[in-house]
């Protein structure tokens, strides 16, 4: 009698061990860079806002005080022409300058930053001194590359109701 020729069993299942191991490590490692990337853009988006905010609304205090309403709308962005119309932007402004004067010293009191599909929005709250009495003023900028654009415009003062 002589004997077969024992084959090694094939061993179909320890590939697939390794292979998982390196699919968990890919996937960590691009939920680690996607993290960052997140936490970047909200930082730049925060930081922006706070070293900018300031900045844009003392420019559109200067452009109030000095009737440059059409400058306000043509820097704007686009979306606040929807809010009002232009005409009725500029009346807006024009009214609201009429009635607060001129824009002195504005302190930044809060400052909120708001990643969504539809863009990055800095929310900016300033305590501002006007010529007529103290207002509140609520700016949303929408940030546009390294730039904050004036999206909407909210204003309360107990001199508006009178």
């Amino acid at each position: 009698m002589s004997a077969s020729p024992q084959w090694p069993a094939p061993d179909f299942g320890s590939n697939t061990r390794p292979q998982t191991r390196i699919l968990w490590k890919w996937t960590g490692a691009v939920t680690a860079i996607l993290l960052i990337l997140f936490l970047w853009q909200c930082g730049s988006a925060f930081y922006s806002g706070y070293m900018y905010g300031d900045g844009v609304a003392q420019r559109f205090h200067e452009q109030l005080n000095t009737g440059q309403y059409e400058e306000i709308c043509s820097e704007a962005d686009p979306s606040f022409s929807r809010w009002r119309t232009r005409d009725g932007a500029l009346h807006f402004l024009e009214q609201l300058h009429g009635k607060l004067g001129d824009a002195g010293a504005a302190k930044q009191v809060h400052i909120n930053v708001n990643i969504t599909t539809g863009g990055t929005f800095v929310t900016s709250e300033f305590d501002t001194q006007f010529d007529q009495g103290e207002a509140e003023e609520t700016f949303i900028w929408r940030k546009s590359g390294l730039n904050l654009r004036l999206y909407r415009y909210n204003v309360q003062s107990s001199v508006l109701l009178k």
